[in-house]
């Protein structure tokens, strides 16, 4: 089967199930995903530590400006996203609290706005370059 078959199939699938669960199953699994790309990017920036403090210096500066403060906003997006979610799925596994699922996924929604709006303002002066001194390109 083609990929571009199988993402089809996907396709269909969300169309056909639209609801919360299927919402943040689908959710659940491209946080994961992004995550692991990052996880394999952070590795790769901090490999240039081998060649010294100053190809690491480097390499940190090249990653000191606004464009990769928006890209830690949705890293930690992300994350959190994935983080409360894996939680309520564990809930409702462990303490068979299935029927309360939907209650679970908008308390988990409003915890995750909460956090981006500490997160926004905790950013927010990273998002402007002439708050960089050195290193940001």
């Amino acid at each position: 089967m083609k990929f571009s078959e199988k993402l089809k199939g996907t396709a269909q699938d969300v169309n056909l199930n639209r609801n919360i669960g299927n919402f943040s199953f689908w959710l659940h699994r491209l946080t994961g995903i992004g995550l692991s790309i990052y996880l394999v990017m952070h590795i790769f920036v901090l490999s240039s530590a081998i060649g010294g403090p100053e190809s690491f210096d480097k390499r940190m500066g090249q990653v000191q400006n606004p464009f990769f403060a928006v890209l830690e906003v949705l890293l930690i997006a992300g994350v959190f996203l994935h983080m409360l979610n894996g939680l309520r799925i564990t809930i409702t596994d462990f303490f068979a609290w299935s029927r309360g699922h939907k209650t679970l996924f908008w308390i988990i929604t409003v915890i995750f706005i909460a956090v981006m709006i500490l997160t926004l303002v905790l950013q927010w002066p990273k998002f402007f370059m002439e708050n960089y001194t050195g290193g940001g390109n």
